[in-house]
């Protein structure tokens, strides 16, 4: 039976079925937590679903593991992958790894013969299963806070990753090899142990070359003056680029892809009970999307959504041009997405800790009472505990009056309004179907999004022994907005603005931000959807009181305001914040906080502890 006709006549319930019943989670079997005698983790992971989840693959490949393991810091001959390093850009160590790898760093391993652009050949004989190193999701969606000399693990957290400065740092470290002769001679010798040859010198300096060249491509695309800090990164602008990279990538004729500049930085989410939520990413652009099968069930909107962002994340795709029902090669590890997700849904939200201060019971209890009079209860759902049951997220929309004034309640709208008005050349993917089996044909420049609503369906089906063909609905379609005329007479300041504009005129359902349910709020600074705002106290004050700038990058928390210290002398704390427009306001969420009484206040921040 051909793939085309397997597609067309099994259902997808019964496809469902069968992944579902390879379901567990990574690299071992499910557990209950209470039984395990390694578990005593608050949030209710064993320990081997905690390090199955900071160490298990998705496909991501960043370099080759040799590579990794070789490459040198730039500007001395230091590794690297030294731990130092390593948590200068906040990523956390992990004693467990038999690599010596911080959290959320996994060793990638398959057969690369039908890849792209990390189908590299660096010595004679060599074969196509060579490791790679690549990121998976814990590494930014893992947070860690010291108070008084000890450290608060908590999973699913918002980490403090500064992925940008790390990214260049990368890139900067790849071609300071490639130019510096000492460096280069000591990189070439690790990596070629045992088969260091003059030919292999020169195989290894061209596939340097060429990953080099495919980074700089991409850091084009992503250009910003805007840097991020820790704790933040334009996730939906990395993965538009990359997909817009791949679209054109060897294409005939050739095409080079739309720069959409990666300027609207978001705070990493935190992932407890997300698997809930009807509604995923800040701007709901994703759908919680299952089939019921048992007792159990597949959430095949979750894989979409992690698909995508693990061709964000240096994920290896083969965009190819002919209309056939295969599928795109990848390095998408679609199994295991799935067994990642089912390790997510037994994540609990952490409680805080006692030794972070005893609760008032009379404060939260007016706290309570206050939560619900003042009407943030109509937004902020309290979730249904003890079910997998999917609930709505409620969906606050940008708007603003008929003079052009935003409403005093939006928050800073680049990221909404890039995920809807970003274009790029579609290359390889003209002429498919929007949704790679059914749907209008895509045309030479297409919205981002509905270039990568198509990449990831067709990564997908690729993947059809695994899968079975799950479906051809992954991700959700996004509506065209209004074309903006006259693009060769603005500036780009008025384009941009006039960009904004179009959004706020769209009408569409994603130019809105989540009203997230709370629970755990306290372990997730900093706030708003870009972490524009320090503290939960801060985020309490009118607008204009918050703080302008503010320091980022230590650990320690604060228990009396509900976030990380902001004062220059904090340990760590090495970035200062500005708040500004284009992608940095700190505006939004008033709904009269400018009312509550110092008294009120300090209620409502005890009763969020205890969400």
């Amino acid at each position: 039976m051909t793939r085309g006709h397997l597609l067309s006549t099994i259902s997808l319930a019964a496809a469902a079925s069968l992944l579902t019943a390879a379901s567990c989670t990574p690299q071992g079997k499910n557990r209950d937590p209470k039984a395990d005698p390694k578990a005593g983790w608050r949030q209710g992971w064993s320990n081997e679903q905690r390090l199955g989840w900071y160490q298990g693959s998705q496909g991501s490949r960043l370099m080759p593991f040799s590579w990794a393991q070789a490459l040198e810091q730039k500007g001395n001959d230091q590794p690297f992958l030294a731990p130092e390093h390593m948590a200068s850009f906040r990523f956390l160590a992990l004693p467990e790894s038999a690599d010596h790898l911080p959290v959320g760093f996994a060793r990638d391993r398959q057969n690369d013969e039908g890849l792209s652009f990390t189908k590299l050949r660096w010595f004679e004989g060599q074969g196509n299963n060579e490791d790679w190193l690549g990121l998976n999701c814990s590494a930014c969606h893992t947070a860690e806070m010291t108070y008084k000399g000890a450290a608060e693990r908590i999973d699913g957290g918002p980490s403090l990753v500064d992925f940008q400065g790390f990214i260049e740092a990368v890139d900067g470290a790849l071609i300071a090899t490639r130019d510096d002769s000492a460096k280069w001679d000591r990189f070439a010798a690790k990596v070629l142990t045992g088969r260091d040859t003059s030919a292999n010198r020169e195989m290894l300096k061209t596939e340097v070359g060429k990953l080099i060249a495919w980074e700089q491509e991409n850091a084009r695309l992503n250009e910003t003056p805007l840097r991020y800090g820790y704790g933040r990164l334009d996730a939906f602008g990395h993965i538009f680029n990359k997909v817009s990279q791949l679209a054109v990538y060897q294409a005939t004729p050739k095409a080079r892809p739309t720069p959409n500049p990666a300027d609207a930085p978001v705070n990493y989410p935190f992932l407890w009970d997300i698997y809930r939520q009807n509604k995923l990413q800040w701007n709901g652009i994703v759908e919680t999307k299952r089939i019921k099968l048992g007792a159990g069930f597949l959430d095949y909107g979750a894989l979409g959504r992690n698909t995508g962002e693990v061709i964000g994340v240096f994920g290896d795709v083969v965009i190819k041009p002919e209309p056939d029902m295969h599928g795109f090669p990848s390095s998408i590890q679609a199994d295991n997405l799935n067994r990642l997700e089912t390790v997510l849904r037994r994540l609990e939200s952490p409680k805080w800790p006692e030794r972070f201060g005893v609760l008032n019971q009379s404060l939260v209890d007016a706290g309570g009472a206050l939560f619900e009079k003042k009407g943030c209860k109509g937004c902020h759902t309290i979730e249904p505990k003890g079910s997998d049951a999917i609930y709505e997220v409620h969906m606050m929309p940008l708007t603003q009056d008929s003079a052009g004034t935003p409403n005093r309640n939006n928050t800073d709208p680049w990221m909404a309004c890039n995920a809807i008005s970003y274009t790029s050349a579609s290359g390889k993917l003209e002429g498919r179907p929007a949704t790679y089996l059914k749907g209008t044909e895509l045309g030479r420049s297409e919205p981002v999004a509905s270039l990568l609503a198509t990449s990831v369906i067709g990564t997908l089906l690729a993947k059809w022994k695994d899968l079975i063909g799950t479906a051809a609905s992954i991700f959700i379609g996004v509506e065209k907005p209004p074309k903006i005329f006259g693009a060769d007479e603005k500036s780009e300041a008025e384009l941009r603005a006039a960009r904004l504009d179009q959004c706020y005129k769209s009408n569409s359902p994603l130019f809105a931000y989540k009203a997230r349910p709370l629970d755990g709020i306290w372990a997730t600074p900093p706030y708003l959807h870009n972490g524009s705002v320090p503290t939960l106290y801060d985020l309490l004050l009118p607008p204009d009181q918050r703080p302008a700038s503010f320091n980022v990058g230590t650990r320690e928390y604060d228990p009396a305001k509900l976030g990380y210290l902001t004062a220059p002398d904090a340990p760590g704390n090495s970035f200062t914040f500005t708040a500004s427009g284009n992608g940095n306001s700190n505006e939004g969420h008033d709904y009269n906080v400018g009312k509550l009484t110092p008294q009120e206040r300090s209620a409502l921040l005890e009763y969020l502890k205890t969400l």
